[in-house]
């Protein structure tokens, strides 16, 4: 079973604003990325390198957003990191394991979106744990073949380093290590993430909103 880090998500709950903060921090322009129909969020991309890229996620406003994911973003007090994704191409594999751990699986849950210039993304999505485990752990996808974001989205940043921050660290670190997640976990006060991203204006820090 191989697991790689496959993108970062930085929530906000509005896209516009989201894209101009990041633009002011990085002087990178995200580019546009698309509409999940049924999840009720929308987003906008930047690459960060082969296989690796950087989600800004946020509220769509044209879908329901009622016991959704974008309905979450719509109460965030302003951006942060919300979660880590990693790719795997054998999510039985990760289910298993996530089982033999005794951690409740959602999924595969089915996926996709279409691209600006009408390219159909799909692909299988694996979550993993219940409440602060579910946004501790890194949720795991397969692309089924689907072009890369990382390949066709803009660059102009780079990727420096990310790590897990909770009270039980420990726990958390087993946890990661059972499913192959290639990401330091350390303690810290609070549960969330820190990732240190390299960019024309210097590397930047981002962490999960208080």
């Amino acid at each position: 079973m191989t697991v790689h880090l496959d993108h970062i998500l930085w929530g906000t709950p509005d896209l516009a604003a989201g894209e101009k903060l990041f633009e002011q921090l990085s002087g990178v322009k995200p580019g546009l990325g698309g509409i999940h129909d049924g999840f009720g969020t929308r987003n906008a991309l930047l690459s960060m390198g082969e296989g690796l890229f950087f989600e800004i996620i946020a509220p769509d406003p044209a879908q329901n957003l009622n016991g959704n994911r974008g309905g979450r973003l719509a109460k965030l007090g302003g951006p942060g990191l919300t979660a880590l994704s990693v790719r795997s191409d054998d999510l039985p594999a990760m289910e298993a394991a996530a089982k033999k751990l005794g951690l409740p699986v959602r999924g595969p849950i089915p996926g996709g979106r279409t691209r600006s210039d009408g390219v159909r993304l799909n692909w299988e999505i694996l979550y993993f744990g219940e409440g602060q485990d579910a946004d501790m752990i890194p949720f795991a996808i397969d692309w089924k073949g689907s072009p890369h974001p990382a390949s066709t989205t803009p660059g102009g940043i780079g990727f420096k380093s990310v790590v897990a921050l909770h009270p039980d660290s420990e726990r958390l670190s087993a946890i990661y290590k059972a499913l192959g997640i290639p990401v330091p976990v350390l303690r810290g006060d609070r549960a969330g993430f820190q990732a240190v991203l390299t960019t024309p204006r210097g590397d930047i820090t981002l962490t999960t909103a208080a």
